[in-house]
C-alpha cells in the first residue's frame, strides 16, 4: 500500500535525483538549489517550464508536485497563512487539463481535513450557522468545513472508470511506498476511496449527523458475506450520512475487484469492510457477528496471506476477551503460514505478549511472628527466585523523596549487584493459560532482625535482560510500634511493644522523621520509651514515621 505525501503541497522538500523525471532534471536541480538558496521567486520561475512540459508530457503526478511548490513558495514570499495556501490550491485547480482535476480535489479535501484536525477545537467550540455561503474557512462551523471536505472528496471520485484506468505506480513522485505490494490498491481508484473513507469513517461525523440519519445494526448484510453485502440496496442518502457513503465505497471496491485475477486488492476491501462493520454498526450480538465474519473470511482465503492479517485481528480480539489459549493458537497458524507478511509479524508480536514473562511481589512492612507471607503474581515462568539486601532504613528514607512506596530506577539497578544476606528459591505451578496467578510464598524466618529489601526474579542470575526484578522494602523486628497522633495538649506519642507478646518495652530508642512540602523526609529528635512503652514527642507535623 502507499500513502500520500499530500504536505509536499505545503512543504518545500529537497528533491532528490533519483525521483526526478529524466527529461526535467537539470530544472528540478535549479528548483533544487534556489530552495536551498532561501530564494523563492527563484524557484518560482524555475518551476513554471517544468509544469508546462509535464503537463505536455501529460506527466500529472510531475505537475501536480510542481504546483503545490509553486504555491508553497508564493505563500513563502507573501507570508499567507495555512487557509489561505488552501484557497490558492483551489484557485489554481481550473486551469490545468480535466486529467488532473480528481487529484486536485483530493488535494483540496486532504488540506481541508488537515487543517480541521488541527483546529478542531476552534470548530467544536463554533456555533452551528444556517448560513452556509459565507467564504472565510476562520468562521465556518463544524458541519459547514466536513460538508466541504465531502464536496471535493465526492468530486475526486466523479469520474471512476479513469480513475481504475490509471495504474497508482503512475504517481509514485506523490506517494510514500508501503508495507505490501501495490496489488493491495493497484489504482488511483483504490487510493482515492480509501483517503475518502478515511474521512468518512472518522468520528467527528457522528456529531453532525441528524437523528433520523441512516443507522447501520449489527443484523445488516455489513458482516455477511461478499455476495450478500454486493447484493445489498442501500438506502436512498437524503441526509449526506457519512456511514452511506463509506458503504457505497466498499461496494464500489468490492465490484470493481471482484473478476479480479489477484484477489489482493478484493480481500483488502472486504475485510476492511468487516472492520468498520466492527466500529461502526449497532446491536448487541455485533462482536459475536464480527468474529464469525472473520471465522468465514479466513477459511474461505487461507492460502492467501491476508488471511493472517485476519488471523492477528481475530487472535487480538480474544486476547483482550481474556481468551488466551485460543488467541494463542490462532496466532500461531496465521505466523506458521506466512511467517514474512504484515499478518505475519502481527502474529508473532501478539504471540510475544502472550508469552511474556512477568512476575511482581507483596508483602508486609514488618516481618516477625507469626511470619508473614510474600505474594507472587506471576505468569508464563515456573520458579521465582528471591535475594534478601541488607540496606539502612536510614539510607532509603533519605533516598525516597516521593514516599517510601517508591523506588528509583538508580537504585533498584544498584540492589542486584549488592551481596545478599540470604537466597532461596520457589517452584510456581505453571500458568498453562497464560493468564496471571497469584501465590503465597513462607517468608523465612532466619533473617536477623534489620531492614532489608527483599527482590525477586524469574531469572537466577538477576540479570535485567529480558527479565522483571520486584523489590520491597521490609523491617525485621521482634517489636510492634503502635503511632498516635496527640496523646495529649502537647505532644504526639506511641507504644513500643513486644510484637509475640504484645507486652510493653521499656528504654527503647524510637527514631522520628517527618515529610516536609518537598516531599523529603527530615530527621527530629529521637525519644526513649518509659517503663509502659509510652513514648511522647513535639511536632507541628501530621505526617510522621517512627522507627524503634
Amino acid at each position: 500500500m502507499k500513502s500520500p505525501l499530500l504536505r509536499l503541497v505545503f512543504v518545500v522538500l529537497s528533491i532528490a535525483c533519483s525521483l526526478l523525471a529524466a527529461p526535467r532534471t537539470a530544472e528540478w536541480r535549479n528548483v533544487n538549489q534556489a530552495a536551498k538558496a532561501r530564494l523563492p521567486q527563484t524557484a518560482i520561475e524555475c518551476l513554471a517550464p517544468i509544469i508546462k512540459g509535464a503537463i505536455a508530457d501529460k506527466a500529472y503526478a510531475e505537475a501536480l508536485k510542481a504546483i503545490g511548490m509553486k504555491i508553497e513558495f508564493e505563500a513563502e514570499i507573501q507570508g499567507t497563512k495555512a487557509e489561505e495556501k488552501i484557497l490558492r490550491l483551489e484557485a489554481a485547480r481550473p486551469q490545468y487539463p480535466a486529467e488532473m482535476q480528481p487529484f486536485f480535489e483530493l488535494l483540496i479535501a486532504h488540506s481541508y481535513w488537515q487543517y480541521f484536525q488541527q483546529n478542531r477545537w476552534r470548530f467544536m467550540r463554533r456555533t452551528q450557522t444556517s448560513d452556509t455561503s459565507d467564504g472565510d474557512l476562520q468562521t465556518w462551523d463544524l458541519a459547514r468545513v466536513l460538508k466541504e471536505i465531502d464536496t471535493h472528496y465526492s468530486a475526486a471520485l466523479a469520474d471512476a472508470a479513469a480513475l481504475q484506468a490509471s495504474p497508482v505506480s503512475e504517481y509514485n513522485m506523490l506517494l510514500r511506498k508501503g508495507t505490501v505490494p501495490d496489488a493491495y490498491r493497484p489504482t488511483m481508484f483504490d487510493f482515492l476511496c480509501y483517503e475518502a473513507l478515511e474521512f468518512y469513517t472518522a468520528g467527528e461525523q457522528a456529531s453532525i449527523e441528524p437523528e433520523n440519519s441512516f443507522e447501520l445494526t449489527s443484523s445488516s448484510p455489513i458482516f455477511e458475506d461478499h455476495k450478500a453485502f454486493l447484493k445489498w440496496k442501500l438506502p436512498a442518502d437524503n441526509s449526506g450520512s457519512a456511514k452511506l457513503k463509506a458503504l457505497g465505497l466498499y461496494q464500489a471496491l468490492l465490484d470493481f475487484h471482484s473478476s479480479d485475477k489477484d484477489p489482493s486488492a478484493f480481500l483488502e476491501a472486504d475485510l476492511a469492510r468487516l472492520t468498520f462493520g466492527k466500529n461502526s454498526a449497532l446491536g448487541e450480538d455485533k462482536m459475536t457477528r464480527y468474529k464469525t465474519a472473520l471465522q468465514r473470511f479466513i477459511k474461505a482465503n487461507e492460502k492467501h496471506e491476508i488471511s493472517a492479517r485476519a488471523r492477528a485481528t481475530l487472535a487480538t480480539l480474544l486476547h483482550k476477551e481474556g481468551e488466551l489459549i485460543e488467541a494463542h493458537q490462532i496466532a500461531q497458524l496465521g505466523l506458521a503460514a506466512f511467517p514474512d507478511s504484515l499478518g505475519g509479524s502481527q502474529c508473532y508480536n501478539l504471540i510475544q505478549r502472550i508469552e511474556a514473562k512477568s512476575a511482581s511481589m507483596h508483602t508486609e512492612f514488618v516481618w516477625n511472628a507469626p511470619w508473614p507471607t510474600l505474594d507472587v503474581s506471576y505468569r508464563n515462568i515456573t520458579k521465582i527466585h528471591f535475594r534478601a539486601i541488607p540496606y539502612s532504613f536510614e539510607a532509603w528514607v533519605k533516598a525516597s523523596p516521593w514516599g517510601l512506596g517508591n523506588i528509583k530506577s538508580e537504585l533498584h539497578q544498584q540492589l542486584r549487584f549488592l551481596k545478599p544476606a540470604l537466597e532461596w528459591s520457589c517452584d510456581l505451578p505453571p500458568t498453562t493459560d497464560f493468564k496471571e496467578r497469584t501465590v503465597q510464598v513462607p517468608a523465612p524466618s532466619s533473617l536477623k532482625p534489620g531492614s532489608y529489601f527483599i527482590l525477586t526474579s524469574s531469572d537466577p542470575s538477576f540479570s535485567d535482560t529480558d527479565n522483571q526484578i520486584a523489590a520491597r522494602f521490609v523491617w525485621v523486628s521482634n517489636l510492634a510500634l503502635i503511632l498516635r497522633h496527640r496523646v495529649d495538649a502537647q505532644a504526639h506519642g506511641g507504644l513500643v511493644l513486644h510484637a509475640d507478646s504484645g507486652e510493653p518495652v521499656a528504654g527503647a530508642k524510637v527514631s522520628l522523621w517527618h515529610r516536609d512540602n518537598s516531599g523529603a523526609y527530615l530527621p527530629l529528635p529521637s525519644t526513649v520509651s518509659d517503663t509502659n512503652g509510652v513514648f511522647k514527642f513535639d511536632s507541628e507535623h501530621s505526617t510522621v514515621i517512627a522507627l524503634a
